[in-house]
């Protein structure tokens, strides 16, 4: 039954440019890709995998941004993407507080990536969780998926990948790949 797999991404950080301090993308103005980020993404296409956004979206909690901003911010994404021949198979989004005694889906605790692979039937084990936060990696870990990788300057010890951006790790699953074919 759970057959597919996926790269699940992380928003903020990973797709897009993150806003300074306490500051929340909430329209379409504010939203940025950052650089090497559809050639990543086309990159995980050709190697089968389904693409998934997994995303803590505090501000909705905090009355900074609402529900609709969030998916307005979604859409314009969506189109930005498509736009370049790309899709996003699942956006799931975390509005709740870090104290929510309620909530169970915002990172590190794995609600939203096991959602999101009950969904589309995907096999955590072949999948990965790319984030630029411990939060991320934690939640890749508590979901059981396969591998996790951060994006960032720094490494993260608890990641099992770390790279600059994304495009450097979708060209390393390129190399890997390659080499894969190569040993055959």
């Amino acid at each position: 039954m759970f057959q597919g797999k996926a790269i699940f991404l992380d928003r903020d950080g990973v797709i897009n440019e993150k806003l300074p301090g306490d500051e929340y993308v909430g329209s379409a103005d504010q939203f940025r890709l950052l650089p090497g980020v559809v050639d990543a993404l086309k990159i995980f296409r050709r190697l089968g995998f389904m693409l998934a956004v997994v995303t803590n979206q505090r501000g909705v909690a905090l009355q900074k941004i609402t529900e609709e901003d969030v998916n307005r911010v979604h859409e314009h994404m969506n189109e930005l993407l498509r736009s370049q021949g790309i899709r996003i198979d699942r956006i799931t989004h975390c509005p709740h507080d870090n104290n929510d005694p309620q909530c169970r889906c915002r990172k590190p605790k794995p609600g939203l990536i096991l959602r999101t692979a009950r969904t589309l039937g995907l096999n955590l084990h072949e999948s990965y969780m790319v984030g630029d936060s411990v939060s991320d990696i934690e939640a890749g870990r508590n979901a059981g998926i396969g591998v996790t990788v951060f994006i960032g300057a720094e490494n993260v010890p608890r990641a099992d990948l770390c790279f600059p951006g994304l495009l450097g790790f979708a060209q390393y699953l390129l190399r890997m790949q390659g080499a894969k074919k190569g040993s055959e």
